[in-house]
């Protein structure tokens, strides 16, 4: 076939195939049709919430006064894209029914008035792993095991193995179900945050231990006083503890079944002193403590973070009585040699307390250290804190200067008020005589201006003598004595 002839046969098979649609306009028209938007499957529920493509989120937070109805919940269901948040906070409901299979990962049911649940509420969530039913009113005969149950299966219901994160912070709950995990084998965060527990029952302590892949537990204002001993030796991979807010005036002994802790939060606690028997047990994974807002506290004493020989940040700040540290709180003789050890400490806040000195054998390497705030507190500028004026301001100067101001002398009495970083510079003792200098001056301003103000006031006295006595004599002229009794009759 000659190219003639070959471009005629192409033409009419084009021309062929025109009349059945089969053209590129054409197919991707088709395309079009066979995938609707997300904006066309989500118009049930995008009507009354926020929906948030981009960041796969649903927000309905104020914007209901029910559940979603069956329909839309089959709009969620035939769309092509997946929601991986729900919010429904803040909308007054009283109860969780048995929801429908979806692919949601975070549901958000906070801030409601939830009271009950039903039994498998979430067994069709096969995907949840975020669930927050913090700030409602459940109460402990509410959280019954088969609340958390997973789907059915031939032999027995299957737990909801994706769940890794569960809130229950908030609510009425004084005691938990001995077996209320036994769904929840995977669970790695709790929160039982604000809950009027008080004591940790048998029952409570059975639960919490059970949940052996807990990464995370926050027992704070709970009105606890005392922990039982073995709370922590099932969770056994616990790495973050947060006990603020409650009644502490001793260090919970139950810390020291908790071996692999990294961080420790005790703020607002009544604890007076760590000293003693009242010291911290060995802890050699934390690496975190915090200690802050604690209106008792005014000790740290000898060993009272001895046994934290991995401890990398410190926080004691904001403890308005804290007026002691001891010399050797942190230090430990491991070897037992000549030389103590000390924690790597990277990071120290000592800010908003009631100290006056810092020993400087409280840390041997402060050159370590990459944050150091002593900022807000009475510093004596005596030679006895000689070591914090001339090398620990200057050096975080250099490197955090926002944490050097507001260092400030309180003591001695004409160094009150400046700040440390002033007087840096200079030498240390001409600092303070500098400023008795300028007191002294002002005491022989005042001692030269009180002859000169006596004889103003005498050379006044003399020039209106003459005219006192005139007045005088007319004063009596017109003054007449008043009888006790004429003023004061009954």
């Amino acid at each position: 076939m000659n190219i003639a002839g070959a471009t005629i046969f192409i033409v009419t098979t084009i021309c062929a195939l025109m009349p059945l649609g089969i053209t590129d306009s054409a197919v991707k028209s088709e395309e079009t049709k066979t995938e609707p938007s997300a904006k066309q499957n989500t118009s049930a529920i995008c009507t009354k919430c926020v929906c948030d493509v981009e960041n796969s989120l649903i927000d309905c937070t104020n914007k209901l006064t029910d559940w979603f109805t069956d329909e839309e919940w089959k709009s969620l269901q035939n769309q092509t894209i997946v929601f991986e948040s729900i919010k429904m906070e803040h909308n007054n409901l009283t109860t969780i029914p048995a929801l429908p299979a979806y692919g949601v990962k975070n549901l958000y049911l906070g801030y409601n008035q939830i009271a009950s649940i039903t039994l498998g509420a979430f067994q069709n969530l096969t995907e949840l792993t975020k669930l927050d039913l913090s700030n409602n009113k459940l109460t402990s005969k509410t959280l019954v095991p088969d609340v958390f149950k997973g789907p059915y299966s031939q032999q027995d219901f299957e737990p909801l193995k994706n769940l890794k994160s569960l809130n229950l912070g908030y609510n009425l709950i004084h005691s938990l179900n001995d077996d209320l995990f036994e769904h929840l084998p995977y669970l790695e965060e709790l929160s039982l945050s604000s809950n009027t527990f008080q004591v940790i029952d048998r029952l409570t302590e059975t639960a919490v231990a059970g949940l052996s892949s807990l990464k995370v537990l926050d027992m704070s204002f709970m009105e606890l006083s005392t922990l039982p001993d073995t709370i922590f030796h099932g969770p056994r991979d616990l790495d973050t503890l947060i006990l603020s807010g409650n009644l502490f005036k001793q260090v919970p002994k139950a810390l020291s079944f908790s071996k692999n802790l990294k961080r420790l939060v005790l703020d607002e606690n009544p604890i007076g002193n760590l000293e003693g028997e009242n010291v911290f047990p060995a802890m050699t994974s934390l690496k975190y403590l915090r200690m802050a807002y604690m209106q008792d506290i005014y000790k740290i004493g000898p060993g009272a973070f001895s046994e934290l020989q991995n401890l990398t940040e410190l926080i004691l700040s904001d403890n308005k009585m804290l007026t002691e540290l001891d010399l050797h709180a942190l230090s430990k003789n491991v070897t037992g040699g000549d030389f103590l050890d000390y924690p790597p400490l990277d990071k120290l806040y000592l800010n908003n307390c009631n100290l006056t000195t810092l020993p400087r054998e409280f840390l041997v390497r402060w050159d370590k250290l990459s944050v150091l705030d002593l900022r807000f507190n009475p510093w004596d500028c005596h030679t006895s804190n000689e070591y914090m004026i001339k090398y620990l301001i200057p050096r975080v100067n250099s490197t955090t200067p926002l944490l050097a101001k507001n260092v400030k002398c309180e003591y001695p009495e004409e160094l009150k008020g400046v700040e440390v970083l002033k007087i840096v510079n200079g030498d240390f003792e001409s600092a303070t005589q500098g400023s008795s200098l300028v007191w002294i001056g002002i005491i022989i301003a005042i001692l030269l201006a009180i002859p000169i103000i006596l004889a103003g006031m005498a050379v006044y006295k003399r020039g209106h003598c003459r005219l006192c006595k005139k007045n005088e004599a007319a004063n009596r002229t017109l003054y007449s004595r008043t009888s006790f009794n004429e003023d004061f009759h009954i």
